[in-house]
């Protein structure tokens, strides 16, 4: 009696592959939300009590800037719906929010108005960050994802006053008619947030992500007009950003592809 042959199953090799490196470029918008506190002013020649920090402290600075930058990560496919990975990005930004004055001494300063001369900045650069990633492919094609890790800012901050008996934060007379000083500093932080890669085309990919990121209070002082007569200036900037992007992903490897 003939027996029939046992059936072989030959593997699914169009399955989804999405375990690999990638490399990727993102173009999108950052907003920095940056609360400027002045804490105290100093200066010498000041009888004791005369700065008192005015209702102009604190202040809020927002930059917005336009972002490009690039990223690259690793994908393992954990199983046939979950994935995790790694992920590292540095993107170029570069905007500058400016005020009339500098907080604590605009409304009054040393029973005064305060110096009408007399400037405040906050800039925004770069910025990168190293994270974790886990998704859900609610398709072969579609992975959602959460991410989350540390992240780091380039920030400065500028204060600017004007030399002259006038000017109560810069009272000494000089051959520069202002003093400017500008604080830079590159802040660590953590960072959070979630986005979707689709795949569109063979190995390429597309992404939409959004980030919020959190770099704590920068403590930091600006020792302005000429001496003997300068005034040092006490401050605290709190920072936080948050950033939308798209971007494209090239994946090496096997490229993720439909089922039959």
């Amino acid at each position: 009696m003939a027996v029939k042959a046992p059936r072989y199953d030959a593997p699914d090799a169009a399955a989804p592959s999405w375990t690999g490196f990638y490399l990727g470029a993102s173009l999108g918008a950052k907003e920095a939300n940056a609360d400027w506190t002045t804490t105290s002013f100093a200066n010498p020649f000041a009888p004791p009590g005369a700065f008192v920090v005015d209702g102009s402290s604190p202040a809020d600075y927002r930059p917005s800037a336009g972002r490009f930058g690039g990223f690259l990560g690793y994908d393992l496919q954990i199983d046939p719906r979950w994935i995790v990975g790694l992920e590292a990005d540095a993107t170029y930004s570069d905007r500058t929010t400016a005020i009339a004055g500098i907080p604590g001494c605009i409304i009054s300063c040393i029973g005064t108005p305060g110096p009408s001369a007399d400037a405040s900045s906050v800039t925004i650069r770069w910025d990168a960050s190293a994270r974790g990633r886990v998704g859900y492919l609610v398709s072969p094609n579609l992975l959602i994802y959460g991410t989350g890790g540390i992240a780091w800012q380039s920030i400065q901050d500028s204060a600017t006053c004007q030399n002259g008996l006038a000017d109560a934060v810069c009272p000494g007379i000089a051959g520069e008619p202002f003093s400017t000083v500008t604080n830079k500093t590159i802040r660590t932080g953590w960072t959070v947030g979630g986005g979707i890669d689709a795949r569109v085309y063979g190995n390429w990919m597309l992404r939409g992500e959004y980030r919020y990121s959190d770099f704590g209070t920068w403590n930091n002082a600006f020792a302005l007009g000429p001496a003997p007569f300068t005034t040092t200036v006490s401050t605290q900037l709190k920072i936080d950003t948050q950033i939308a992007l798209v971007g494209i992903i090239y994946k090496f490897g096997n490229p993720v592809v439909d089922r039959p």
